[in-house]
């Protein structure tokens, strides 16, 4: 069995033992939307995410991100998370790589401006604190009927060789809602190095929800970036203000 397998068998254990409380369901897996958590909610989210240097050869060579994140509602408009980053390469074991803390605060309710606002702050750091990085998000999103719209433009600062470096990025989202539990999307998004475009289908509502897609590589350079990736992202209400 696994690592990624026992996490979700974890998960789902303590999702049992909790009462029941509003999630933060995520419609796509690289694109954030316009939501935070509520206040004195708890969630626990578990994102695993495959990528392989070339689609027509996985076996053998795909590698294995596992991220395990709490994030609690500390008001009404603003919410705080910690990451616990592990990572398998090919034929080695799983591996400890750093943690993350994270901050969100959404301007207002959906619907106030055209395109709603949301600023998105995070810290990634490594154990022996040896490499620093932030990454600023500036969320912007709307809600068509059934059709949900999101914009992410990204700049992440790393400290390395002693200077600060710095790489835009963006993430596109749209997603369709079909019914109440289930989402159909398409994402895009890209950096310097290279740009995937995909699918995602999202399922679930409230305390339990999950979210599974891909991204195809449509323009870069072998060996700088994976051609293909897979996520599955799963959320679990841990907590409740009640």
């Amino acid at each position: 069995m696994t690592k990624p397998i026992i996490a979700g068998i974890i998960l789902a254990i303590l999702t049992a033992l909790s009462p029941v409380s509003h999630a933060d369901p995520r419609d796509f897996l690289w694109t954030y939307q316009y939501q935070t958590l509520g206040r004195g909610e708890a969630e626990l989210e578990s994102y695993t995410t495959l990528s392989a240097p070339q689609l027509d050869h996985m076996k053998g060579a795909t590698s294995t991100e596992l991220q395990i994140e709490l994030e609690v509602g500390m008001s009404d408009r603003f919410d705080f998370a910690v990451y616990q980053v592990f990572e398998q390469n090919p034929e080695e074991s799983l591996e400890y790589q750093g943690y993350k803390l994270r901050a969100r605060y959404r301007l207002g309710e959906k619907g106030r401006w055209l395109l709603d606002p949301l600023f998105y702050l995070e810290y990634k750091g490594q154990p022996d604190f040896s490499q620093h990085a932030f990454e600023y998000k500036l969320i912007l999103g709307r809600d068509l009927g059934n059709f949900t719209l999101s914009f992410n433009p990204i700049l992440e600062m790393e400290w390395e060789d002693a200077a600060w470096e710095f790489k835009p990025e963006y993430a596109v989202g749209a997603s369709w809602r079909s019914s109440r539990l289930l989402h159909l999307g398409i994402e895009v998004r890209g950096s310097e190095t290279a740009h995937y475009i995909g699918p995602v289908v999202a399922h679930g509502h409230d305390g339990l929800w999950v979210a599974l897609g891909s991204g195809f590589r449509f323009e870069g350079e072998d060996g700088a970036s994976p051609e293909f990736q897979a996520r599955l992202l799963m959320g679990f209400s841990v907590g409740s203000k009640r």
